[in-house]
């Protein structure tokens, strides 16, 4: 028999590909890793000329936000990550947005006022985005005080659910 024309078999086909793709480390659910993952660190300039490095937040929670001007779910993220800040600065968490803009800081400073970005924003090099893992944006990373990744997620997260991850950690 062709399997090529036998619609039951490359059903069967199909939703084997199907069942390997989505359980594969990208799909998988990355919201909690299961061991402790030191954060890798960064020294950039953010978009105000100042010296932005994971070392600078010890002691705080980071909010770290891997966004692109070109992406529609990112867009949306905003005003999330916006509203975050100023709920939860008093309570010693930084949101730390790291734009995938290559080689376009005027973009990314033009984005970031058009929409009042009130949280430090950085141009994430390709070294940066590799050393996190970044396959999609947005992706984004809940770092402790101690300077470990506890949470990741691929995809659009809404402040409903940053703040039941944040919560714990307070």
């Amino acid at each position: 028999m062709n399997y090529l024309f036998n619609p039951l078999k490359l059903n069967g086909f199909g939703l084997l590909l199907a069942l390997i793709f989505i359980s594969t480390e990208t799909f998988a659910d990355t919201d909690k890793p299961e061991e402790k993952i030191p954060a890798p660190a960064w020294t950039l300039t953010d978009l105000d000329g100042k010296p932005n490095t994971l070392a600078s937040y010890k002691g705080k929670i980071v909010v770290l936000n891997f966004w692109g001007t070109f992406c529609t779910p990112c867009l949306k993220e905003v005003p999330e990550f916006v509203a975050t800040q100023q709920q939860y600065a008093s309570k010693g968490v930084m949101v730390v947005g790291a734009a995938m803009d290559k080689n376009d800081d005027a973009a990314v400073k033009a984005f970031a006022k058009k929409y009042f970005i009130n949280y430090p924003v950085v141009v994430a090099p390709n070294s940066m985005t590799h050393d996190y893992g970044i396959v999609v944006a947005p992706t984004t990373f809940i770092i402790d005080k101690q300077g470990v990744i506890v949470f990741k997620h691929i995809g659009a997260l809404s402040r409903k659910d940053l703040a039941q991850q944040l919560s714990p950690l307070l």
